[in-house]
């Protein structure tokens, strides 16, 4: 039959290998997906709002200004591609590295000067500029298209052969997909560019743009997007293919940039229109600004159609996508993922910290604040990792917390009212009914351990009727138990009274202990306290049962403080909440010394130190118990309600100054000090005792071995 303790744990490791198994289920099952998403975006926002990209990459963007400028002299959006021309040669102009056009160009501009068979005079001046410059690259789509009547025909058609040619690269391994139809720029554009990238993007399932493939199929021929078009054609291109496992089989996960300063082409247009009119001097933008840079030119005007949600902002430019992801392969600045063992690892752990956390400390404060403390502990982790392009998997970690936490509360929610029915009815017969109250609903997972045993640290009090054997031989055997009943009904309610629990009676004798199951810190002087009671209500329990014929009782106390095994021990038809160790049988020990003392009561040491000058005390004797190799100082506490404040402190001085002549062997001055007690109580059994003692020692030394240490013999 499985205890409390072990229960539990069996639960807990239910509850959370449960929990586990289920978070990771919907995690690889994609059901956190989008809310993960969402993490992501609130790290990226934080770390990369403001990073700005790598100097050498600059943006050109045509905003609501831009148009709103070159609407008088152009008219709306599109523009003539002479104007593209035109700042195609001011970038060439400035030394530009690369030109990419997040433009689509695909069809020729019928203009005024359009003639069949032929490009516009507008296009050619686009195709003349782009084979001047000679680092022009231009925007086209590879899509998947669903058929219909319309498109039929146009669907599964091959590409040219010259720009498959061209522009197609290597790429090892097959690629998923269904690309069925492109959309590229028109002949004369494309046979003249330095290259082509795609630049259609795919949304997640938030409609957030966050990851992309590097490299789209088409009919068995592979082509890059437009961000690492450029790359094919330097010394990065062996990089690309060292990392193009890596990079070409799963979507790659942007690392934005949110600290773009994009050229406005207003500023642009309107330099270029100051050149060609000899205006060298305070030109808006200065053509030597993109000296040796990538330039990106894209749109940020509504009209455009080209402002997507990225992780960073709901209106982001599609070209800052293209830009972040050059930045990012030209200065290695790339998220990765972390082994996927690793998020099931921590759901796992998380799982059992929250569960067995929980179960082993049943405090609300540590039950509210564990799950918060170990989820913040993993967020900063996760945002840490971050920082350094590592993305750890949140949500599913932290719902394995939450259901972790849910759970095992529910464990115990639907276990606690049965464990705490079971603790009152093992401890209602042992303490009072506010001690019982108290411990239930304050202590009721710690007094749990009960049930396997646990060290405690207590004060364990015995009390014993001196010669009720003699008493109950000259009674009848109905009396003897009503006397025997009215005098433990008394004893009990002290004990009580300064929160003890009763341990068992032993025919005539107590068996108390302070310190468990209620945890107090001066148990020592709960338990001194209720001893010194325990002596005065049996002063008025004798004038009681005196008047009704029974003769006088007497009774000695013994106190011990320390460590004791605590728990519920006996069989499994009859339990005991109860204390075993050698401490206890030192109290017990204490409780036989006071006949041989003459004293009601007498605490060993380890209580008299707990007491810390709170109840006054003498000193009695240096004793060694039988069987024991150590030697206990053994104390007797003064009541003051029975001799007063003042006579009693002369007591306890009287007593230790005496003792230390008695162990220093100075016999005639220890006999000085005890018969100054004498002369406060006159019949104070101790001292005599020690006179006596003394008095043998001047008539007969004794021997050079001798320590002051008295030898018990009895038990």
């Amino acid at each position: 039959m499985l205890n409390i303790v072990h229960r539990r744990l069996l639960w807990g490791a239910i509850i959370a290998l449960s929990i586990a198994v289920i978070v990771n289920a919907c995690l690889y099952l994609g059901l956190f997906e989008e809310l993960e998403l969402k993490t992501f975006d609130i790290r990226a926002k934080y770390f990369r709002k403001q990073l700005q990209p790598p100097p050498d990459i600059a943006v050109i963007l045509i905003d609501e200004l831009s148009l709103k400028v070159m609407n008088p002299v152009v008219g709306r959006w599109p523009w003539p591609r002479s104007l593209h021309a035109d700042v195609i040669d001011f970038l060439d102009m400035g030394g530009a590295k690369a030109i990419l056009f997040d433009i689509l160009f695909t069809e020729n501009e019928q203009g005024s000067h359009f003639r069949e068979g032929k490009v516009s005079d507008s296009d050619e001046r686009m195709v003349e500029a782009t084979r001047s410059a000679g680092n022009v690259y231009h925007a086209a789509q590879i899509l998947a298209d669903s058929e219909d009547d319309y498109n039929k025909d146009y669907l599964n058609k091959p590409l040219p052969e010259d720009f498959v040619k061209r522009f197609s690269v290597h790429a090892e391994g097959s690629f998923a997909g269904n690309n069925n139809t492109y959309y590229i720029p028109f002949p004369e554009l494309y046979n003249v560019s330095r290259g082509i990238g795609i630049v259609e993007f795919s949304p997640d399932l938030d409609g957030v743009y966050r990851r992309t493939r590097l490299f789209r199929h088409y009919q068995g021929k592979v082509y890059p997007v437009l961000s690492i078009a450029p790359l094919m054609h330097t010394s990065e291109s062996e990089y690309l293919q060292e990392e193009e496992r890596r990079l070409t089989r799963e979507p790659y996960l942007i690392n934005m940039y949110g600290g773009f300063k994009p050229y406005s082409m207003s500023g642009i247009l309107t330099s270029v229109q100051k050149i060609k009119t000899g205006e060298l001097d305070n030109l808006p933008v200065d053509p030597n600004e993109f000296n040796q840079k990538v330039v990106f030119i894209g749109g940020s005007a509504v009209g455009i159609e080209d402002l997507k949600a990225s992780s960073l902002d709901n209106k982001t430019p599609g070209v800052f996508l293209h830009a972040s992801i050059y930045g990012n392969i030209k200065n290695r600045d790339f998220l990765r993922y972390p082994p996927s063992i690793t998020t099931t690892l921590s759901i796992l752990l998380m799982s059992i910290a929250i569960t067995f956390g929980i179960l082993s400390r049943q405090h609300l404060i540590y039950q509210l604040g564990l799950p918060v403390f170990i989820t913040a502990g993993y967020m900063l982790i996760a945002f840490w990792w971050f920082k350094n392009n590592m993305v750890l998997d949140i949500f599913a970690p932290v719902t394995a917390i939450v259901l972790s936490w849910l759970g095992t509360l529910a464990y115990l929610s639907f276990t606690e009212g049965k464990d705490r029915k079971k603790i009152r009815k093992m401890l209602e017969q042992y303490v009072s009914p506010a001690v019982l109250s108290s411990v239930v609903d304050r202590a009721g997972g710690d007094i749990l351990k009960a049930e396997v045993g646990s060290k405690e640290n207590i004060t364990i009090l015995f009390s014993d009727i001196r010669g009720f054997t003699t008493i109950s031989e000259s009674l009848d055997a109905e009396k003897v138990v009503e006397l025997l009943n009215e005098y433990l009904s008394e004893m009990v309610d002290v004990i009580f009274k300064y929160d003890g629990t009763l341990d068992k009676f032993i025919g005539d004798a107590v068996m108390a202990f302070w310190g468990a199951p209620l945890r107090v810190s001066d148990h020592g002087k709960k338990a001194v306290d209720a001893a010194l009671e325990m002596n005065k209500r049996l002063k008025y329990f004798n004038e009681r049962i005196n008047a009704e014929g029974f003769p006088q009782l007497k009774i000695g106390v013994g106190i011990n403080t320390g460590n004791v095994i605590l728990g519920n021990i006996g069989s499994e038809k009859k339990l005991d909440y109860t204390v075993i160790g050698d401490n206890v049988n030192l109290a017990s020990r204490m409780e036989g010394l006071t006949k041989e003392y003459g004293c009601p009561i007498l605490i060993a040491e380890s209580t008299y130190e707990g007491l810390k000058g709170s109840v006054i005390c003498r000193v009695v004797d240096m004793v060694r118990v039988k069987g024991k190799r150590h030697h206990v100082r053994v104390y007797e506490p003064l009541d003051p309600d029975i001799l007063g404040h003042e006579s009693i402190s002369k007591i306890s001085m009287y007593a230790e100054e005496g003792f230390n002549f008695y162990q220093n062997k100075e016999w005639n001055k220890a006999i000085e000090k005890y018969s100054s007690i004498l002369e406060i109580i006159s019949d104070d059994t101790l001292s005599k005792l020690f006179i006596k003692r003394c008095e043998d020692f001047i008539d007969s030394e004794p021997s050079s071995i001798w320590d002051g240490v008295y030898m018990m013999t009895k038990k």
